[in-house]
């Protein structure tokens, strides 16, 4: 993975490289938080990758932005985009575990066997430590994409059940249920607001965690 691309249209962030035009000194609301999502991904790289930040700086910023748009459509009505489908998901955080593995052998060469037998560990625990250390760095590629999946489908199936509840409600066609849907319904508006804060926090969970491997790659930790 090489993160030294330039901010070019065309690139999952470039549509925040064409809302620079027209920058005022003065800003907007706008451009007041377009900064403020510049400013928090800048630091995340900072305080996640170091020295080495503001070469992943776009990867970062376009991974975040695009799956947060994503996560964020998936609560519209008969949208299901790529993030909500965990086979989707699970290929994205493989190619990028696989990215990661082959820059940092790159760079690395046998080093790079360290990720499996801790240094400072004794010998004689190798047959033990190797496969478990194996086993849990290759296993980063199916957590970080299940993370993803799971935790924006088990909400939307919250919300598909309670809506279809109410909608049974409505359709008996009794008292009861006129006034058991219209709760239904009601339950759904802080559910919305509790997912849509979901999709934003597993958006920043995975550019968080991906930016921690990044780190890892570079320095063998």
């Amino acid at each position: 993975i090489n993160a030294e691309w330039p901010l070019r249209p065309g690139t999952a962030h470039g549509s925040l490289l064409a809302a620079t035009k027209g920058m005022r000194v003065i800003p907007t609301r706008a451009q007041s938080g377009k900064e403020m999502l510049y400013g928090f991904i800048q630091d995340l790289c900072k305080q996640n990758i170091g020295v080495e930040a503001s070469r992943y700086f776009p990867f970062a910023l376009g991974m975040f932005t695009t799956i947060g748009a994503c996560n964020v459509a998936n609560l519209l009505p008969y949208v299901e985009m790529p993030t909500q489908i965990i086979g989707c998901t699970v290929a994205m955080s493989s190619t990028i575990i696989a990215g990661l593995t082959i820059k940092c052998v790159a760079k690395h060469k046998l080093d790079f066997a360290s990720f499996f037998f801790p240094s400072g560990a004794p010998l004689v625990l190798a047959p033990l430590l190797v496969p478990i250390e194996t086993i849990s760095f290759f296993s980063r590629a199916i957590s970080l994409g299940v993370r993803l999946g799971a935790n924006l489908t088990a909400g939307h199936m919250i919300m598909h059940i309670i809506a279809d509840f109410g909608a049974q409600m409505m359709a008996s066609g009794t008292l009861g249920g006129g006034l058991g849907s219209v709760f239904c319904c009601a339950a759904l508006v802080p559910i919305t607001l509790l997912e849509m804060a979901v999709a934003c926090i597993q958006a920043y969970v995975f550019c968080m965690l991906t930016t921690m491997y990044l780190k890892d790659a570079h320095e063998l930790h």
